[in-house]
């Protein structure tokens, strides 16, 4: 039958922490008591942790007697522990024995609402309302004997205990390295951290919005960043918890990470706020840009790397599968290029690497992709595109190479010529390894046949 009760209890501790803080909020406790959740999710722990050694202490026999000796009973003992500690915090006997009783309350109703038979639930009923005498016993041995002086000498250990607590939470506050606004649902800024008051161009010290006299005048959120005030009343008006993103403002140098969080308060005392962090990102933005393009591009043309080309080809051959278009593959060498780098040296032969480059680029779109096979070999991709329309661009992209001349550091007008080998992808059985054969056979071809010319081959389906 214990069992049974135990295990009961147990297993509805959070149907138990909401039916007290419901009855806390409803006569008003929740004023006096803490805003977060694991705090009440605690005092029920302890109150079900307390009644079950009681239970295991002393069984079904919880009647009290005018001999007993409450002091080494567990359930006066948690009595005695938690008016030790609720009194230091100024918490009067009155209030606290006050707030105890709906604690007893919703053990009671948890019986109530059960299914347990009626005589079960008499018995459970009884149990429970002789554990919080057994309470109540002990708060009244910890209570009552304690003098003013003694009160007194509580109180002032520990609001400077208090005091300390909160001077170190404000200092890590104003420390925190990203700006912080604890803003309510009116919009009304209530305090900002020092990080706050830097981004924002004020001359002040840490500490002064917490210390430091209120303005008569409101600091509005909105004045401050209208360009966060659609996030924001969507935020209010939602029921996520905590919302995180990046956005870009003024133009695409300037991005900050934004994160608007609820509070954690289950009190309803400051439930009505938003903690909101906005952290300028702009350097390292730029920084992962870098990194990027030195991940995916070729350092001395700009053209893609190998590595990159071939995955954003490998993506762009699900894109055409996927809205059935075909592409065009192009191999593109340079023409003896063996024999600038031998009479004119390997600076120029550079040079004339990155003259085709930027020529390239100067005729393709932006849907096309560009990149540096090896040496002086590139690779190209055309989306969407067919065979008439890959001649046209393959013989368009040969004469404006064609028709190209650099400097050399002698004073040499160099020009150069291009081979291209091309193919069409158009069939869902030519893998990508195939079409750069063929392309690359293409390219043979047109050296083969004498070079400054584009050839076409047909691509095979891979059965």
């Amino acid at each position: 039958m214990l069992s049974q009760l135990k295990k009961y209890i147990l297993d509805h501790e959070d149907w138990l922490m909401e039916k007290i803080l419901n009855y806390a909020k409803q006569q008003g406790y929740t004023e006096y008591t803490s805003t977060l959740r694991e705090a009440w999710r605690l005092s029920i722990s302890g109150l079900s942790k307390s009644l079950i050694a009681t239970l295991n202490a002393k069984g079904l026999d919880l009647e009290l007697g005018p001999h007993e000796k409450y002091i080494s009973d567990p359930a006066s003992q948690f009595g005695i522990i938690e008016a030790q500690e609720h009194r230091k915090r100024g918490v009067s006997i009155d209030m606290f024995l006050g707030l105890m009783k709906y604690y007893r309350q919703s053990y009671s109703d948890l019986i109530r609402e059960s299914n347990f038979e009626d005589q079960i639930k008499f018995q459970y009923e009884q149990i429970i309302k002789r554990f919080f005498d057994r309470v109540e016993i002990g708060f009244c041995l910890k209570w009552a004997p304690v003098k003013d002086e003694s009160i007194v000498k509580d109180l002032q250990l520990s609001n400077r205990v208090m005091t300390n607590e909160k001077n170190k939470y404000l200092t890590i506050f104003e420390s925190l390295s990203m700006p912080v606004f604890i803003v309510t649902f009116d919009g009304i800024v209530e305090n900002m951290n020092h990080a706050a008051s830097k981004m924002l161009n004020y001359d002040t010290v840490p500490g002064t919005q917490y210390y430091g006299e209120k303005d008569s005048h409101p600091l509005l959120f909105i004045q401050i960043f209208p360009w966060l005030d659609s996030f924001f009343k969507r935020f209010k008006a939602g029921s996520d918890k905590i919302k995180t993103f990046e956005t870009m403002i003024n133009d695409e140098n300037q991005f900050f990470f934004i994160s608007f969080s609820r509070s954690l308060d289950i009190s309803g005392k400051f439930s009505d706020s938003v903690i909101v962090i906005i952290e300028d990102i702009t350097e390292r933005k730029t920084m992962e840009k870098e990194l990027e393009k030195l991940a995916t591009t070729d350092p001395l043309t700009g053209a893609k790397n190998r590595r990159s080309f071939l995955n954003l080809f490998r993506k762009e051959m699900k894109r055409s599968l996927r809205y059935n278009y075909s592409l065009a593959l192009f191999m593109i060498d340079i023409d003896h290029f063996k024999k600038i780098n031998d009479n004119f040296g390997h600076d120029t032969g550079d040079k004339v690497l990155r003259l085709l480059v930027a020529k390239s680029f100067s005729v393709l779109r932006e849907s096309d992709l560009f990149g540096r096979w090896g040496g002086e070999e590139f690779i190209l991709l055309l989306p969407e595109i067919d065979i008439h329309q890959a001649y046209s661009a393959a013989e368009r992209l040969r004469d404006v190479l064609a028709k190209s001349e650099l400097m050399s550091n002698d004073g040499v007008n160099i020009r150069f010529t291009v081979s291209i080998g091309f193919t069409i992808l158009r069939n869902k059985n030519i893998s990508m390894d195939g079409a750069i054969k063929k392309a690359d056979k293409a390219l043979y071809l047109a050296k083969k046949q004498g070079r400054n010319r584009a050839v076409f081959l047909e691509s095979q389906s891979e059965q």
